[in-house]
């Protein structure tokens, strides 16, 4: 397997291949492979990238090594995966290198628009091919992938639909309605729900089930999961210093939609 098999070059389009320490096209474009092992396919000026910063994708690092997608990895788990993975809006990449553990034989990849995320994401899961990318226009080439993964980020179905292969399948995970609840009530005066259930263009779903667990935090972890999300800045301050390490139980509920691309 060439770890960078599916990217194709951000630019022309055309296919990357492995030159010394840089993938390259016919073309003559070129990208590093960093020392993190990861490469950066953001194109022109936005090559600094955005998505999460470093404090963001440490605390998400921290909540994700103390079991927080436990239950999500394991239910995935229950499909038969095979072939190419691709998750779209990585982070910290806990998801396709926890997969990679359970299907070795599969080729797994992940994408971010954090350079912070997916330097983290590479230095830990090396069998995984990670790149900065931009979900609205992956570098990826079509048809190139089986399995194509969006947990807790925006949803481009045109493009995922074009990277898939014929009858591939598009995992999107969802916050359920009591996701965090307690947290969001400590947060916030008013505790809106989450929306689920929309229809995605081009896919038919096949199936969807609410996935629960129980997630307890104290001091930094405690901490370290406001700071993974959005609540970290949403939320004013004084409500979050005044529960500042305070131990807390929180709902887990992540909604898990399988889909099958449209032929």
């Amino acid at each position: 397997m060439e770890k960078f098999a599916v990217y194709i070059c951000p630019k022309c389009g055309k296919k990357l291949y492995l030159n010394g320490g840089s993938l390259c096209c016919e073309e003559g474009h070129c990208y590093d492979v960093s020392s993190a092992g990861y490469v950066n396919l953001v194109a022109g000026s936005h090559r600094t990238g955005g998505g999460d910063g470093d404090f963001a994708v440490a605390a998400r690092e921290k909540i994700m090594d103390a079991g927080y997608y436990r239950k999500l990895c394991d239910r995935i788990a229950r499909e038969d995966i095979s072939g190419r993975f691709l998750d779209v809006g990585t982070a910290d990449g806990s998801l396709p290198g926890q997969l990679k553990a359970a299907f070795p034989n599969a080729e797994f990849y992940g994408t971010d628009l954090s350079k912070f995320a997916i330097k983290h994401a590479a230095k830990r899961y090396k069998d995984v091919g990670f790149a900065v990318a931009n979900s609205a226009k992956l570098p990826v080439a079509s048809g190139s992938v089986d399995w194509l993964s969006a947990v807790f980020t925006t949803i481009f179905p045109e493009e995922f639909s074009r990277v898939l292969a014929a009858g591939g399948r598009f995992i999107r995970v969802t916050p359920g309605r009591e996701h965090l609840i307690e947290l969001r009530r400590k947060l916030y005066d008013e505790v809106r729900e989450n929306e689920t259930g929309s229809t995605v263009k081009g896919f038919t779903r096949l199936s969807s089930e609410s996935v629960r667990d129980v997630f307890r935090a104290e001091g930094e972890l405690s901490e370290a999961l406001i700071g993974m999300t959005p609540y970290g800045v949403r939320s004013s301050k004084a409500r979050r210093e005044a529960i500042k390490g305070e131990p807390i139980e929180v709902t887990l509920e992540f909604i898990v939609e399988i889909f099958k691309k449209e032929e």
